[in-house]
């Protein structure tokens, strides 16, 4: 299951500031509003 979530939000970036992280390896905290917009389109 968390394989198939983190191949899930490989294919999103976040889009919390200009380093547009991939969403299964974020740099910071930010990104924790993307990843649950995503989990919501899953």
């Amino acid at each position: 299951m968390q394989e198939d979530l983190e191949k899930f939000l490989k294919k999103f970036n976040c889009r919390g500031c200009s380093n547009h992280c991939p969403l299964n390896d974020p740099m910071c905290g930010r990104s924790k509003i993307f990843i649950e917009e995503a989990m919501k389109k899953r």
